[in-house]
């Protein structure tokens, strides 16, 4: 990549090349190893690592536009990896919950990321690599 001096100079653009390039990677990764896209995989690692949620409460964790997380619920309860009941806390909220299919498939596209992940930061030692994280996570929650 012939860049200018100037751009390379930057930190926040390398690492928005660097977060491109490894997004990109990721989707089509993903797509051709467990069918998933990038917001489907979001979608499956909150309600593993959080467990049952309102859909709301999923769709605010990540960002998502209300109209966005239901078309992609559908689509996950389409496939059979989660399911969209009444919450027995609150009969006017919907309850989303992982499938077993939706664990296999989480555990799957877990595996997916992580090899992404150790391919991009290879050029990078264990201890360079767990400097990294430990900045960009300082930036991310400032």
């Amino acid at each position: 990549m012939n860049l200018p001096p100037t751009l390379l100079g930057s930190t926040t653009f390398v690492l928005h090349k660097v977060g491109v390039r490894n997004r990109r990677t990721l989707a089509e990764r993903l797509a051709g190893e467990t069918g998933l896209g990038l917001w489907e995989f979001a979608v499956l690692a909150t309600l593993g690592d959080f467990g049952p949620a309102a859909q709301r409460e999923v769709g605010g964790r990540l960002g998502l536009d209300p109209s966005d997380m239901v078309r992609l619920m559908d689509g996950l309860i389409d496939e059979g990896l989660a399911t969209r009941d009444r919450d027995p806390a609150d009969r006017r909220r919907y309850r989303l919950t992982l499938t077993p299919a939706g664990r296999d498939a989480l555990d799957r596209a877990r595996t997916v990321a992580d090899d992404v992940e150790r391919e991009t930061l290879s050029p990078l030692s264990p201890a360079e690599r767990v400097r990294l994280h430990d900045l960009v996570s300082k930036l991310f929650t400032s």
